[in-house]
């Protein structure tokens, strides 16, 4: 049996407070996080080109512990503690973006997605290319409907390779003279917005910069403790998991903590009544996606823990989609890891949606769960032969 949890001194018990607020630990107060969150989303970062958030990172958790970069660009951060299991806390830094692929002789560039991308939302969008003399802005390309049909008459759906981006340069030669070239990557040119209701935010690459502002909380708040923890960001996860499968080849973990920005399902035209990631419903603990099946106790004692703290949580089962989680569980003889996730609406696209509230409820989760988490319980939630 699985020993219930200590109290979580820090936290109070949410009966005194108001409908809809979550009672936090230290530090991240509401305008502290959106303040955090906004940073991040405006920085660019798309696969291979993470180093705006990793500076951001660097900066946030400076004296927090000893930190490095590998060589595939990955930050590490070993913070002072040593009791207790080895848990990692990871967040992936980049964002779906795209790279220059062509130019064009009369000066429109040609693209490759980095991430998964709807075409749909791609039409007339402001981007910006990262050129190597600064930052360029233009315009993903669009035929007006007169110009645009299909052979049934009406409008065709394009793929990447289809559309071009415009950063007004009169030719080739131009775009390179503004230090463009193949290669150069390619990032929506959005900023983030508080929204009207005050705890919501608007804007880019919240997959997975909620993650990120998560980390980061969980990390502060845990910097005077004694726990065995390493905070990692990891890159490219957008192009295929690629840095969590190096740092998980590179460290000694026994528990992983993935912070992510799961996709919502509480909008029209999705079935509602189904919906496992809800705005405003708290924390997603995943059990499972086709690329990591969660163990079991430990999704168990994670709900458990969450109870406890009167921490707000959905559990979701997802049919599609995948995390670093489906690395990391197949490090060393297997290790022990879990999703938890603020559901955000419109991921992969230049603009998604996100209750910050939620990403406190991820935050107070992992740290309940860390400061919870000593070596017997621990090893209550391995498999054994009794």
């Amino acid at each position: 049996m699985l020993r219930e949890p200590d109290p979580f001194p820090s936290m109070k018990s949410r009966s005194s407070k108001k409908a809809g607020q979550l009672e936090t630990s230290q530090p991240g107060t509401l305008p502290e996080t959106i303040d955090l969150l906004s940073r991040l989303s405006a920085a660019h970062a798309v696969p291979g080109f993470e180093d705006e958030v990793r500076a951001i990172l660097h900066q946030e958790l400076s004296g927090a512990g000893k930190a490095s970069v590998d060589r595939m660009g990955n930050y590490h951060l070993r913070m002072k503690g040593k009791a207790g299991p080895h848990i990692g806390i990871d967040c992936h830094m980049d964002e779906v973006g795209f790279m220059v692929q062509s130019i064009t002789p009369d000066g429109f560039l040609r693209l490759v997605d980095l991430g998964g991308w709807s075409t749909l939302t791609l039409s007339a969008q402001p981007m910006v290319v990262l050129g190597s003399k600064g930052k360029i802005h233009g315009a993903m390309g669009s035929v007006p409907p007169h110009f645009n049909r299909g052979k049934s008459g009406g409008e065709s759906i394009p793929t990447v390779a289809d559309l071009h981006l415009d950063i007004g340069a009169r030719d080739a030669a131009e775009v390179r003279a503004w230090g463009i070239v193949p290669g150069t990557a390619v990032c929506p040119d959005v900023q983030p917005r508080l929204m009207h209701n005050g705890s919501r935010l608007i804007g880019k690459a919240l997959d997975n910069r909620v993650g990120c502002a998560a980390a980061i909380q969980v990390a502060r708040a845990l910097q005077g403790d004694d726990f065995n923890l390493s905070v990692f960001g990891t890159v490219q996860e957008e192009g295929g998991l690629r840095g969590a499968e190096v740092t998980r080849n590179s460290t000694d973990l026994d528990l992983m903590i993935v912070m992510e920005g799961s996709p919502a399902d509480d909008t029209p035209g999705q079935l509602t009544s189904s919906s496992q990631g809800i705005l405003g419903r708290g924390v997603q603990i995943r059990c499972y996606d086709p690329t990591h099946i969660t163990n079991p106790r430990l999704a168990q004692w994670s709900c458990k823990i969450a109870d406890s703290f009167n921490i707000p949580y959905q559990v979701a089962v997802r049919r599609t989609g995948g995390t670093n989680a489906g690395k990391y569980h197949l490090g060393a003889q297997g290790i022990p890891t879990i999703v938890l996730a603020p559901p955000v609406r419109y991921i992969h696209s230049h603009l998604s949606i996100v209750e910050i509230n939620d990403l406190i409820a991820t935050r107070e989760l992992a740290i309940a769960m860390i400061r919870s988490l000593d070596d017997q319980t621990y090893r209550e939630l391995l498999p054994s032969l009794g």
